[in-house]
C-alpha cells in the first residue's frame, strides 16, 4: 500500500514537472516565434521600401522615354541604370547573405597591392561625395603593401562602410580613410575566447556624421537592424549592409569593430590577416561596375535640376518635399508643364519654404532627413500661415496603418511608390480644384462665423472682422491688418490669394461693398453717409467701383427694395 502510495505521489510529481516544463517550452517557443515575427516584418518593410523607391523611377522614366524619347532618352537611360543598379546592388546583398548561411560562400585569394586597390575604391566615391559637400580625405603611410587580399569582398566591405558614411554625413563634412599595419591580438572565434598575435592590416573609416546612440551599437551589426528605423532617416536602408561586412570580415579571419558618438560621427575599424600565399590579382578596372551599385545618386548635382519659378502667379505654385535626387528630378518631369516648381531636399527645409513661398499645393515625401513628411504635415496644418495649402503624402510605405497616420496628420491625399503619374496629376487637379471652389465661396460673400468649421474659414473670418471692426476708417491699411493677424504683408497676400483669389486690397474693398450693399436695402442712409460709413472718402469713387462690383448702381441697387 505504501510503494504504491508512493508511486502514485511520484506519478503526480512528474506529471506536474512535465506540466511545468511543457509550459516553459511552450512560452520560450512562443517568445522566440514572436521575434522571428519581428525580424520578418522588419526584412519585408525595408525590403519593400527599398524596392519601391527605385521601381518608381525606372517604371515613370521608362514611361516618359517612350512618349518623349527625344527630350528623356539620356537622361531617363541615365537614371533607369542608377536605379536598376541600386535593385541588382540590394539583391546581390540578399543572396551573399544566404550563401554566408548556408556555407556555401568562397574566397578567392590573390596576391597585389592592396594600397593601390584601396586608392581605386575611395577615388571611385570621390564624386558621389562631392556631389553632396563632403569631403574624403585618405590618409596613410603606407605608399605601398603586397598582401593577399579577396577583391570582390574586399570591395564590398569598404564599400560599404564609404557608402554608409556618405550617407550619414552632412553637408560640408568630412570622411576619413587610413590604412596602418599593425601586429595585435585578435579574437578569433566568439564561442570560444581563443587570441591570437598576428599581421594585420588596418582600414579605418572615420566621419563627422549623426553618429550612433551608445544603446543601439550592440545591433547595429544584426541582420535587418536599422538604428535610424524611424519616419525621420538621414539615409534610405534596409538593414543589410553592415550585417554583410561583418559576415564577410570573419570569412576573411578578420574583425571588425566600431565606435561612435551620437552627433560627433562614427568609427568602423576593419582588421584582415596579412599574408602571402595567393597568385596575382585581377586588374582593379574590370571592378569598375561593381561599384556602381553602391553610388545610388547622381553626381556632379548638389540638388535636382529644378526649373526656377514662373513669376506668373496664375500658374499654381508646387513645393516638392523629397530627399531622393531622382525622384525629384521625376517628380519633376510629370509636372513642369502645369505647374511653377519649387524642391526643399528634407522636411526641416521643406517647413521653412513652405511658411517662405506659401506655396499652392505640397508633394511629400514621408521618410526624409531633419523631419519626416508627417510632422511636416502636422506642423504645416497646424500654422496659420500654411494650413490651407493642400499636401500629398508620397511614400513607399504602402501600408495601410501608414495611411490612416498620414491622413490623421493632416494630409489631403496619400499615394503609394510606384505611383502613377497620371494618378498623382488627378489628384493635383482635384485639390486645386476644391481651391477655385472655396474662392467662388468668398467671393460670393455667402460665408458667415456661425459656419465656421475649417481652418481656413477661420482665418477668412478673422480677417473680415478686423476689417469690419475698423470699416469706417479710411486710413486703415494693409500694413496694419497684417501687423494686427501677426503676419508680414507678403504672407498674408500670398494666403489671401489663395484663399479667395483675391489680392488683400481687393479683398478689402470687397468686405467694405458688401456691407455698403447691406446697409442700401436695410437702411435709410443716403449714398455719401453709406460710402463714408464703410470707409470711402470720396462717394464718387465708391459708386464706380460699386457698379464694378455688382454691375449697377447704388441707387438702381436700392430701388430694387421696393
Amino acid at each position: 500500500a505504501y510503494a504504491l502510495f508512493l508511486g502514485l505521489i511520484l506519478g503526480i510529481i512528474f506529471i506536474i514537472f512535465r506540466f511545468q516544463l511543457n509550459r516553459k517550452l511552450a512560452v520560450a517557443e512562443a517568445h522566440r516565434l514572436r521575434e522571428l515575427d519581428q525580424v520578418k516584418t522588419r526584412l519585408y518593410t525595408n525590403i519593400t521600401h527599398e524596392f519601391r523607391t527605385p521601381l518608381t523611377i525606372i517604371s515613370g522614366m521608362a514611361e516618359q522615354v517612350r512618349d518623349r524619347p527625344k527630350k528623356r532618352l539620356n537622361e531617363g537611360l541615365d537614371m533607369i541604370k542608377r536605379n536598376s543598379d541600386k535593385l541588382l546592388n540590394l539583391v546581390n546583398q540578399m543572396l551573399d547573405l544566404r550563401k554566408m548561411e548556408s556555407g556555401s560562400m568562397s574566397v578567392h585569394w590573390q596576391q597585389g597591392d592592396i594600397i593601390v586597390f584601396l586608392k581605386y575604391i575611395i577615388d571611385s566615391f570621390q564624386s558621389y561625395a562631392a556631389s553632396k559637400n563632403i569631403r574624403l580625405h585618405y590618409v596613410s603611410d603606407l605608399e605601398s603593401f603586397v598582401m593577399d587580399y579577396d577583391a570582390d569582398k574586399t570591395l564590398k566591405i569598404v564599400s560599404n562602410l564609404l557608402s554608409n558614411a556618405i550617407k550619414f554625413t552632412k553637408e560640408d563634412g568630412d570622411i576619413y580613410i587610413s590604412v596602418e599595419r599593425q601586429i595585435r591580438n585578435v579574437t578569433t572565434s566568439e564561442n570560444i575566447q581563443q587570441t591570437i598575435q598576428g599581421d594585420f592590416l588596418e582600414i579605418d573609416v572615420k566621419d563627422t556624421g549623426i553618429g550612433i546612440a551608445e544603446s543601439q551599437l550592440q545591433h547595429i551589426f544584426d541582420r535587418f537592424y536599422q538604428a535610424d528605423d524611424e519616419p525621420v532617416r538621414q539615409a534610405e536602408g534596409t538593414g543589410i549592409g553592415l550585417a554583410l561586412t561583418r559576415e564577410l570580415v570573419k570569412l576573411l579571419k578578420g574583425e571588425i569593430t566600431v565606435q561612435s558618438r551620437l552627433g560627433k560621427g562614427t568609427t568602423f575599424r576593419v582588421f584582415l590577416p596579412v599574408s602571402h600565399q595567393a597568385s596575382p590579382p585581377e586588374s582593379p578596372s574590370s571592378l569598375k561596375g561593381h561599384i556602381s551599385g553602391f553610388i545610388t545618386e547622381p553626381v556632379g548635382q548638389k540638388k535636382s535640376e529644378i526649373t526656377a519659378p514662373d513669376p506668373n502667379d496664375e500658374i499654381p505654385l508646387v513645393l516638392i518635399v523629397e530627399d531622393n535626387n531622382d525622384v525629384a528630378h521625376y517628380l519633376k518631369t510629370c509636372l513642369e508643364k502645369d505647374y511653377r516648381l519649387e524642391v526643399a531636399t528634407n522636411g526641416r527645409e521643406g517647413i521653412d519654404m513652405a511658411l517662405e513661398i506659401i506655396p499652392d499645393i505640397i508633394i511629400s515625401d514621408v521618410m526624409m532627413p531633419e523631419v519626416d513628411g508627417y510632422t511636416l504635415c502636422q506642423t504645416l496644418k497646424e500654422e496659420e500661415r500654411s494650413n490651407h495649402i493642400p499636401i500629398i503624402l508620397l511614400t513607399a510605405k504602402a501600408d495601410q496603418i501608414s495611411k490612416v497616420e498620414g491622413l490623421q496628420r493632416g494630409a489631403d491625399a496619400y499615394l503609394s511608390k510606384p505611383f502613377n503619374q497620371e494618378e498623382l496629376k488627378v489628384r493635383l487637379q482635384q485639390l486645386i480644384e476644391l481651391r477655385r471652389r472655396l474662392q467662388v465661396k468668398y467671393h460670393s460673400g455667402t460665408f458667415a462665423v456661425e459656419a465656421a468649421s475649417q481652418q481656413e474659414d477661420e482665418f477668412v473670418l478673422k480677417v473680415r472682422s478686423i476689417i469690419m471692426d475698423h470699416l469706417d476708417d479710411d486710413a486703415f491699411s494693409i500694413s496694419q491688418l497684417s501687423r494686427k493677424l501677426h503676419i508680414n504683408r507678403v504672407h498674408l497676400h500670398r494666403k489671401i490669394k489663395a484663399l479667395t483669389g483675391k489680392t488683400v486690397a481687393h479683398f478689402n474693398r470687397h468686405i467694405r461693398l458688401q456691407e455698403a450693399q447691406h446697409l442700401l436695402m436695410e437702411t435709410d442712409l443716403n449714398i455719401s453717409e453709406i460710402a463714408y460709413a464703410v470707409g470711402f472718402k470720396d462717394p464718387a469713387y465708391f459708386t464706380r467701383v460699386f457698379v464694378e462690383t455688382f454691375g449697377m448702381s447704388p441707387t438702381a441697387m436700392r430701388n430694387q427694395r421696393h
